[in-house]
């Protein structure tokens, strides 16, 4: 792989359509309480989540490091590509990266807070990262504790205006039980705690 192929494949762009659809479902949702389509706050939608699927990606990639080495020594034909492990990338690359990320997504928010008057812009904006951030990474890593899945939850209620909850609760809860069951008879150390692979157990 040349370097822009190796960024491309840490991009993971096959996973973005799980950000892009409740994007536009945000904008759509928010076009008909306006009543107007905003171009200013499409434009901004759109950066915003490019930034923040870059954040996700490159960082869940970092924080499961460890985990992904060890199914890489379990599995060694057995899995796809993993970022760090099979060296295509470094740690450190993936760390500033995603960083630099988050904190281009945070400078675009407040940047559309003001120009479009939306002060809660940032503050939301920060909340959803950190909603992220603690869920995956540590020290907190809800995910690999138990209750992760409720954490997710909660943070799409606090996050989602309320015309949408009925349909972001169950479709969030979903999204984050999903990987549970093939987690399953996984060691300690690699599994997540999600109820799923609880009750699997």
């Amino acid at each position: 792989m040349n370097p822009s192929q190796r960024w491309v494949y840490a991009l993971k762009p096959a996973s973005w359509p799980k950000v892009f659809v409740p994007a536009v479902l945000g904008q759509a949702v928010g076009a008909a309480s306006a009543g107007r389509l905003s171009v200013g706050a499409l434009a901004f939608g759109l950066l915003w989540m490019v930034a923040d699927v870059a954040f996700i990606v490159l960082l869940n990639d970092w924080g499961d490091r460890e985990v992904d080495a060890l199914k890489r020594r379990m599995f060694p034909r057995g899995c796809s590509p993993k970022t760090i492990p099979d060296g295509i990338l470094p740690a450190r690359a993936l760390l500033v990266a995603g960083l630099g990320a988050g904190g281009l997504a945070l400078l675009l928010a407040g940047a559309a807070g003001a120009l479009l008057e939306r002060p809660l812009l940032l503050p939301l904006a920060a909340l959803g990262l950190f909603v992220f951030a603690a869920y995956s990474l540590p020290p907190l890593r809800l995910n690999y504790r138990g209750g992760g899945e409720f954490w997710m939850v909660g943070g799409l209620t606090a996050c989602s205006p309320p015309a949408c909850l009925c349909a972001v609760r169950p479709v969030g809860a979903a999204g984050v039980e999903a990987p549970g069951p093939g987690a399953v008879g996984a060691l300690p150390v690699e599994r997540p705690r999600q109820w799923a692979v609880r009750r699997g157990e």
